[in-house]
């Protein structure tokens, strides 16, 4: 799988996302403002994505959350650069933060 940019990072109001890939593999790290449900959302979501949860760590300090992932791009994932699941990410934190409104 070739890969244009390895390095990927989204910062918005809404989260801080930073992605590095190496071949078929991504680490993310997602600060943001915890919310209900989020992480069930969140790894439904990455699935979704065809981006298997390989290790999840996850640190809360007061009303904010970092989520330390690592996946599995697997074969028929669209995402190919880490901009790319930076933002697709992003977006799908601002669903997530939009349903528990």
């Amino acid at each position: 799988m070739a890969t244009s940019n390895p390095t990927g990072e989204n910062q918005s109001a809404l989260a801080d996302i930073e992605v590095s890939m190496m071949e078929s593999h991504a680490n993310l790290k997602i600060s943001t403002k915890r919310s209900p449900k989020q992480l069930l959302k969140l790894v439904s979501g990455l699935q979704g994505l065809k981006l298997t949860v390989l290790h999840l760590n996850v640190t809360t300090v007061d009303e904010t959350v970092l989520y330390s992932v690592s996946v599995k791009v697997e074969d028929d994932c669209r995402l190919t650069s880490g901009d790319e699941i930076a933002t697709a990410v992003n977006q799908m934190l601002g669903r997530i933060q939009e349903e528990a409104q």
